[in-house]
């Protein structure tokens, strides 16, 4: 390939299995708060985790995931930054999952777009280059191809106010409405090129997002023995040729990663070569969300097929 990046991070996401347990709210398809919590052991605080990533991988670049800390006030999002930088690691960006743009109640839009204001400029002091918010709940049920007008305005007013504190805030096809190419290609076009950016995630489509979620929260007992088996992800490599023009950030997805080091269920490669037809030379951040055995190894294999697919600079 001879596209040749930016930048490769890596986003505390990928080890999230050692650095404590989460917790994470969402509006789901009904409407209603949930919160999806996860008791995970902490063998390593996030402060020390991008000192061990720049010792352990080769990218230049970290990734932060708001939901990880304790909120806007942990000291920790200060130490997590001074911590890359002095391990040599760009602040690539924060992804921040905090309440639903896509919402009818004018309050609680008003108070979720005032908070994630909070956000980033929270992001922005702390010298990231990119923030991410949700454009609705990832987990919102399929609309039509036409994103609503107060999403389109909140996103807008997000934009302005992060482009005045000198970051740049992104939308990710994340779940929800916002993993169909047609409806994200349609909210961009409404935000326009002074609103926010595209976040690509290479697996945040539909032909594998719907599978997972159905294990992830599926009755015990009931879940798929391998939620990968059969997939048929052609839509998905559609989607990310239908969106690659637009990004100027992407997730490198991985959910599987072999006994062997093979990395599935998405051809890396394939998606990777996609990218590159479209001339993107952007940052790219790898997101590895699988389960199981040592994360710092799995996580390697994708860092390694990633940087041995396109050389990073």
């Amino acid at each position: 390939m001879a596209t040749v990046l930016t930048q490769l991070s890596i986003s505390s996401y990928s080890l999230r299995e050692q650095l404590g347990p989460i917790s994470i709210a969402f509006t789901d398809a009904n409407g209603a708060e949930q919160t999806y919590a996860q008791d995970f052991p902490k063998l390593l605080d996030i402060t020390e985790f991008p000192a061990r990533a720049a010792r352990t991988y080769a990218v230049t670049g970290v990734e932060a995931v708001a939901f990880q800390f304790t909120g806007l006030d942990d000291d920790r999002l200060d130490a997590f930054a001074a911590e890359a930088r002095d391990a040599g690691l760009a602040l690539v960006n924060v992804a921040v999952d905090v309440g639903d743009l896509a919402q009818t109640d004018p309050a609680r839009l008003a108070a979720d777009v005032a908070e994630l204001k909070r956000w980033i400029a929270r992001c922005a002091d702390l010298g990231f280059r990119f923030v991410r918010v949700n454009a609705g709940s990832p987990f919102s049920a399929q609309h039509d191809d036409v994103p609503p007008a107060h999403l389109i305005d909140a996103l807008t007013e997000l934009g302005a106010f992060a482009s005045e504190r000198g970051i740049r805030l992104l939308v990710e096809n994340h779940g929800g409405p916002s993993s169909d190419p047609v409806w994200m290609n349609a909210l961009l076009d409404g935000v326009g090129p002074d609103g926010p950016g595209l976040l690509l995630d290479l697996g945040n489509f539909d032909a594998l997002l719907q599978p997972l979620m159905a294990a992830l929260f599926a009755e015990p007992g009931t879940a798929a023995a391998d939620p990968f088996a059969g997939l048929d992800l052609t839509s998905l490599y559609d989607g990310i040729d239908a969106l690659a023009a637009r990004a100027e950030l992407v997730h490198v997805k991985a959910h599987h990663v072999g006994q062997d080091g093979t990395v599935g269920p998405i051809d890396l490669p394939r998606a990777l070569g996609i990218l590159d037809r479209h001339g993107y030379c952007g940052p790219l951040t790898i997101e590895y969300e699988g389960t199981g055995g040592d994360p710092w190894v799995h996580t390697g294999h994708v860092v390694d097929l990633t940087s041995t697919t396109v050389p990073a600079s």
